[in-house]
């Protein structure tokens, strides 16, 4: 139950082709799945018709049985679901059930400063809730109850007022869950059905339960630094409720992202609300730009399930990747759809490292200064691995990839040093590089 963490930095503008570049895409996943980086599925519509369909890896590896992962794959969707519970919130607020500025203190006045945090809070992630999967005594893996829920939830002091900032916080959208079960008298996977999946005709949408591999229902697994695979605990499912519980398949999801855009799940104002931007927030979906793009996204992280949901205004292009294994960065795989679906071409990394000595490691510290980047980069060693991060903040590892080259797979970023001139060129998923001298 994650949320979106990314900074685009992408200035390039825009370029449009008739022809997608799906051929090179086909590869780029392919070399990942084979490098332990990926098993999962993607799908890509645009103008309202799926183009592009493709799984990688297994659904699952148990007990000496392995199934191939198909476009029928299932896969738990984890914070994605928001965007779901925010359509059912908009819902029920044209229908008259629900005010976007009703208090929370309407439902459960127990909660605390539930008199001063509305609806509309919630949403957005404004109302300064402590997330309660942050606390200590949150076991996602047991069974819980609304109760226990909302006895833990209220065991905690807000961090800001209500509409003072916003930060994530899946307090609120477990709330909103409860809210609607209340309005409306049903679980929440009834009301799912009710309301989104019969009337888009989604065939692989449910609220989960226990994980079955009978049902097309797709296991999750970690890689170790052997690149071994490894199953996964799964989550008791009752515990994210409307902040992560949804089952789902890519091509489900980008049908449910295509009918949002098309004004055909809420009125034109509830719409407009939802998706108005404060910072990268709206309203169960979050925003940014990219090479001049605007992208409307949620993602997903539960077990070690990740997803991605991404709508393309400018492009009538929705996206998701869902997978079950993952040891590379969300975002660059991404990145390459979208150049894909532009008819772009796209690179295929270097997924092979080299080892460097202490002494050699040293020769890349120092402080950046970027062409039109609003940050240095300061680079630091331990004698055993190069990280780097903006401002030295949040240090993280880069692998080096051959001679004066190292890559963060994470964020799609590669760092080419020239140790003469003490200058680097950085470039992140595709864009064009952006040159940084040695100040220190």
């Amino acid at each position: 139950m994650k949320r979106l963490l990314v900074i685009f930095i992408g200035v390039s503008t825009l370029g449009f082709s008739q022809t997608p570049n799906f051929k090179k895409f086909n590869q780029f996943l392919d070399v990942l799945s084979k490098n332990q980086k990926l098993m999962g599925s993607m799908t890509i519509l645009k103008d309202g018709h799926i183009v592009y369909e493709k799984s990688v890896g297994y659904q699952y590896l148990n007990r000496n049985q392995k199934k191939e992962a198909t476009t029928e794959t299932k896969y738990r969707i984890g914070s994605i679901t928001k965007t779901f519970t925010a359509v059912i919130i908009f819902q029920l607020i044209d229908e008259g059930k629900l005010g976007l500025h009703d208090k929370l203190s309407k439902y459960f006045p127990e909660v605390v400063n539930a008199n001063n945090i509305e609806i509309a809070h919630l949403l957005n992630h404004s109302s300064g809730l402590f997330n309660i999967t942050d606390d200590e005594n949150f076991n996602e893996h047991e069974p819980t109850t609304q109760s226990k829920m909302l006895s833990m939830i209220s065991m905690h002091d807000p961090i800001f007022q209500p509409g003072e900032r916003h930060e994530y916080s899946n307090t609120n959208f477990v709330l909103l869950g409860y809210i609607l079960e209340r309005i409306e008298n049903k679980s929440y996977g009834k009301i799912l059905e009710k309301r989104i999946v019969k009337p888009l005709s989604l065939n692989n949408t449910y609220y989960g339960s226990e994980i079955d591999i009978t049902n097309n229902e797709s296991l999750s697994y970690y890689y170790k630094n052997d690149n071994s695979l490894h199953e996964a605990k799964q989550a008791h499912l009752s515990n994210p409720g409307g902040a992560g519980g949804i089952v789902s398949s890519p091509s489900d999801l980008v049908i449910f992202m295509d009918a949002l855009f098309n004004n055909k799940l809420m009125s034109e104002k509830s719409f407009k609300i939802m998706t108005t931007i404060e910072g990268e927030y709206g309203s169960g979906i979050l925003s940014a730009k990219k090479s001049g793009l605007t992208l409307y996204a949620h993602n997903g992280r539960i077990d070690f399930f990740q997803s991605m949901l991404v709508y393309i205004p400018e492009l009538k292009t929705a996206i998701a990747l869902t997978a079950n294994a993952l040891n590379y960065g969300m975002m660059p795989i991404m990145f390459n759809a979208i150049d894909a679906s532009k008819g772009k071409d796209i690179k295929i990394p270097s997924l092979e490292s080299i080892d460097l000595s202490s002494a050699e490691l040293k020769k890349y510290v120092g402080v950046y200064e970027c062409e039109e980047l609003p940050f240095k980069l300061i680079f630091k060693t331990d004698g055993s691995v190069l990280r780097g991060a903006p401002e030295g903040n949040d240090l993280k590892d880069l692998k080096p990839t051959k001679k004066d080259e190292f890559a963060l797979e994470a964020l799609g970023v590669v760092l080419k040093f020239d140790l003469r001139t003490k200058s680097l060129l950085f470039s992140q998923s595709g864009e064009t590089p952006k040159k940084c001298s040695k100040k220190e």
